[in-house]
């Protein structure tokens, strides 16, 4: 734990000089003791929080020190010791920065009543925030009442079970099927992360498993995927070591699953590894692989042909008032032609470029890699990939919602609600359910009754029913063609050895005529 200091403040408009004693949180962030006219006055003060917030962590604190502890002070150790992953503790945090701590901060944690809990839920709705945002309030003001329980601070929970509101719908699932997915794919430009978006729509894993494949996960012979990780982004205070990502060796759900995938999909990561060299415990989706080797293949570029008709082309130049053509890095630079063929020749010049002089350094240059060491892809940047290529087909659809999509695709065609449950990797069978609600919802089952019923529409005849009225007048066109005697002569006939004689026999049976046998 870091000392406490003393810091000199003189004031501008009187001239006097005064000190503020400063200490160090638990999560080493200094912190103000109070301003004092003795320099030795403001260290003791600031010493004596300090002893104080490392001694009452476990609770050694007197009565007195408990009973006088304030939201804003209990919040460090609240943040220490209350057990929860990094990605929710950081989640926590900004629900107490801005919905918490500007109504409770000088609230007493042994103080606070059912009443005064209510009254803050009531500022929460007057102010305009929403109900998720209220129960999210009541989250994190009632595991931090809960830690204070534990810590012998208090003896009862007020904010636990008190009613913030009725809960707000679920949002509608969106999904989106085959055709729509392989236009969104031949959006992307790189094969990586084509096949990166197939590997989730083919799976139906989430994103914090996607980023998470190793080479070793996946049995080339058999098919098999096992999902046994999830790796998240946090911000580097809530990082235990200070880092940006935090993997954790479960899914969210806390388990493991396997199932499998295509053979298609199999050979193509295994073709990936290949191709990349990437060896067991690597990602098969590294960051890297995700950026391009030139920092403009994501912008519109023009064909082939379009560049060998421009370079044919020329123009009189302002600049010399010499006639130059297209496609030249001078053309860009020296004549100031700014046309889609000749920016693309002169950042493509300066890509190749950089990657030469980072040759010569002995260094392999890719253009707009992450610098921080982590290799995981972040959420944010996978989104600046699918955002454009959504934006090019014209669909609405988030890169979480592929998700959705696989598992309303399985629905669609079939696959049983338990099979699609495992997959997906759902405790309760009930979160599976939602995309069967997202299918019928699409359904028009119940438009087309209403519009018959109306008059809108004319009845559209069942198949089988069909079917069977059309075999009916064919009997009945048959009954009318054979004439009854002779069809009963020929039946009679049954000395006559003839192999088709037994379809006759059947056909005046389904007709009821009698053959005399």
């Amino acid at each position: 734990m870091r000392q406490p200091y003393v810091v000199r403040k003189v004031s501008k408009r009187t001239g006097a000089t005064r000190y503020t004693g400063m200490y160090y949180d638990r999560t080493e962030t200094p912190r103000s003791a109070g301003t004092y006219d003795n320099e030795l006055e403001a260290l003791t003060a600031a010493r004596r929080e300090q002893n104080r917030r490392e001694s009452g962590v476990l609770g050694e604190m007197t009565l007195a020190q408990r009973r006088a502890m304030t939201f804003e002070e209990f919040w460090p150790v609240f943040q220490r010791h209350h057990r929860v992953e990094p990605n929710t503790m950081q989640t926590y945090f900004g629900t107490w920065i801005n919905h918490v701590r500007p109504y409770l901060k000088a609230d007493r944690v042994a103080t606070i009543d059912s009443a005064r809990a209510i009254q803050y839920f009531t500022w929460l709705a007057e102010a305009g925030q929403t109900v998720n945002t209220r129960r999210s309030c009541r989250t994190v003001l009632s595991a931090m009442i809960a830690l204070s329980i534990r810590l012998g601070y208090r003896s009862d929970n007020p904010v636990r079970g008190l009613n913030v509101g009725k809960q707000s719908a679920h949002k509608n699932i969106k999904v989106i099927n085959e055709t729509v997915f392989w236009e969104l794919c031949d959006k992307l430009p790189l094969p990586t992360q084509r096949l990166f978006a197939e590997y989730i729509i083919s799976s139906g894993v989430r994103f914090c498993e996607a980023i998470s494949f190793q080479e070793g996960d996946l049995d080339y012979d058999t098919g098999m995927l096992k999902v046994c990780r999830s790796t998240v982004e946090v911000a580097q205070q809530f990082h235990p070591t200070g880092g940006r990502f935090v993997t954790r060796p479960y899914t969210k759900n806390g388990e493991h699953r396997r199932f499998k995938i295509g053979r298609p999909l199999v050979e193509k990561i295994r073709a990936h590894v290949q191709e990349h060299g990437l060896k067991t415990d690597d990602l098969i989706f590294p960051v890297r692989l995700f950026k391009p080797d030139t920092a403009w293949v994501n912008l519109p570029r023009c064909t082939e042909e379009e560049m060998q008709a421009a370079a044919k082309t020329g123009f009189i130049s302002p600049v010399t008032g010499a006639r130059v053509t297209h496609t030249k890095v001078s053309t860009y630079r020296k004549h100031g032609c700014r046309c889609g063929p000749c920016v693309q020749a002169f950042r493509d010049y300066r890509s190749a470029y950089r990657v030469q002089a980072m040759a010569r350094k002995g260094k392999v240059a890719r253009q707009r890699v992450r610098r921080d060491g982590n290799d995981y892809l972040a959420s944010s940047e996978w989104s600046t990939m699918w955002i454009p290529a959504r934006r090019a087909v014209g669909v609405d659809i988030t890169p979480y919602q592929l998700r959705h999509s696989h598992a309303s695709l399985l629905l669609a065609h079939g696959v049983p609600l338990p099979d699609v449950q495992a997959r997906l990797g759902h405790h309760d069978l009930t979160s599976t359910t939602h995309y069967v609600w997202a299918l019928a919802e699409e359904s028009e089952a119940a438009a087309t009754t209403m519009n018959v019923l109306l008059g809108y529409e004319a009845k559209q005849p069942d198949p089988q029913e069909a079917m069977l009225a059309r075999m009916e007048r064919m009997m009945n066109r048959m009954q009318a063609m054979i004439d009854p005697p002779l069809a009963r002569r020929i039946a009679a006939e049954s000395s006559t050895s003839r192999p088709d004689l037994h379809l006759v026999t059947d056909t005046l049976t389904a007709m009821q005529i009698p053959t005399g046998n």
